[in-house]
């Protein structure tokens, strides 16, 4: 599967990336991101310290869905979540296309991919209530 991000892509966001939070301010990510409403992620949503980490399996995991209305905002956004498409074995998550539990269509996610040894599960599954 291709990683590459056009405009019109969807992309569902759980942490640091969510309206409100540093990293949109950060990336100017109201004019690159068009709102769709709320979302839920399958998954586990973990707490690793200053940013969660979602991980693949049972749950939900509560997000902000957007349309990518200016993808050239993605490598930025890429490096600022420690996704190294051309080195996978420096990246610490992986963005990869995910089917939504809410709504029912796909979306692009960035997913936990190391331990999780010295993290803690965040119940309900929504960083901002922590």
């Amino acid at each position: 599967m291709s990683d590459a991000v056009h405009a019109g892509d969807a992309i569902a966001v759980y942490g640091l990336l969510r309206a409100g939070e540093s990293g949109f301010a950060r990336f100017g990510l109201a004019d690159a991101f068009k709102p769709l409403g709320p979302c839920l992620i399958p998954g586990a949503l973990w707490d690793l310290g200053r940013f969660p980490g979602l991980v693949s399996g049972p749950g939900e995991v509560v997000g902000e869905l957007f349309e990518i209305a200016d993808a050239s905002v993605m490598p930025r956004l890429d490096e600022f979540e420690d996704y190294w498409p051309k080195d996978p074995a420096r990246s610490r998550y992986d963005r990869v296309k995910t089917r939504l539990i809410r709504p029912d269509r796909a979306a692009w996610v960035y997913v936990w991919r190391l331990s999780l040894e010295d993290a803690a599960p965040i119940n309900g599954g929504d960083w901002l209530r922590r």
